[in-house]
């Protein structure tokens, strides 16, 4: 190329083009890089507690209403951080909600759970271990065989555990939950309806659903005594629980007098800080070992 040449080509708008295309390039690597689908903050900070086991399994005892003996436990999530501090559920249940997590996180947790609980269990036929499990955690392919799987694992029978589904959120398909619940019960697991009274289902529900269980929410625990219709509501579930052959479990209880009102409405188990808040595996154990006898046959 001659030196003219090469001056012209240098004149024209050559290099302005590329710096456009550049910058273009650029811009546009940046736009594609935001959209495409990452995990944000707070969901790497979840998987993060997750692969370190930073969730953990507290026990809040379930007693005999009139004698206050401990028949079982529900499992509640709490996420202990490096530091020793302690993260309430909510927290990180929303989270996990929200971005597909809670199955990881809940067979962690039963896993912890059954393992820590494994002499308890095998030496007290009769004591139980209640779990969490979200409609759609339950409703999932597989959930059963996975359930079943943990169980065999830890050696422990089936007929000690609990499946708690809430209300609060609606089963998708009342007719496949029902069919589920039914698989769980042929291989001995227990279901039981958590928040009852404040969430979803009527009453037909369930019946239809074909759960052993029922739990009062608290709602109507902390109304007793001020509000006659409370009362009302929980005889007329403990008369539906009656015809149903199923368990009535009241939650919230903090008060000697809440215990007494229950009673006399028919209530035969509950839970609540009146015996112990939910406690870690240390001294959730200290609790049993105070107490004059561990668990009592319960239905």
């Amino acid at each position: 190329m001659s030196s003219a040449a090469f001056a012209r080509w240098h004149d024209e708008p050559y290099w302005p083009i590329m710096l456009t295309g550049a910058v273009l390039g650029f811009v546009f690597g940046v736009l594609l890089d935001r959209a495409m689908p990452r995990a944000s903050g707070e969901e790497s900070e979840f998987d993060a507690a997750l692969a370190g086991k930073e969730f953990r399994p507290f026990y809040q005892p379930i007693f005999d209403i009139s004698s206050r003996e401990i028949v079982g436990c529900e499992m509640l999530a709490r996420r202990i951080r490096p530091d020793g501090s302690i993260v309430l559920p909510a927290h990180f249940i929303p989270i996990a909600e929200r971005t597909g997590r809670m199955a990881p996180m809940t067979w962690q947790l039963l896993g912890s759970a059954l393992h820590e609980l494994k002499p308890l269990l095998r030496r007290n036929k009769y004591f139980k271990i209640s779990i969490n499990i979200a409609p759609r955690h339950l409703m999932s392919e597989g959930s059963v065989d996975a359930l079943r799987a943990q169980v065999l694992e830890a050696r422990v029978s089936a007929r000690q555990v609990v499946l708690e589904v809430t209300e609060r959120e609606e089963l998708p398909d009342l007719d496949a939950a029902a069919a589920v619940v039914a698989a769980l019960g042929e291989f001995g697991f227990r279901v039981a309806i958590d928040d009852v009274g404040i969430g979803h289902s009527g009453l037909s529900q369930i019946q239809r659903l074909g759960a052993s269980i029922i739990k009062i929410d608290k709602f109507f625990i902390d109304r007793l005594g001020a509000d006659p219709t409370a009362g009302a509501v929980i005889e007329m579930l403990v008369r539906l629980a009656a015809e149903l052959k199923m368990t009535v479990v009241a939650e919230g209880v903090e008060t000697p007098e809440q215990a007494v009102a229950l009673s006399d409405c028919g209530v035969e188990q509950g839970q609540g800080y009146l015996v112990a808040p939910p406690l870690p595996f240390d001294k959730f154990i200290a609790l049993l070992d105070s107490s004059p006898e561990q668990a009592v046959e319960a239905a």
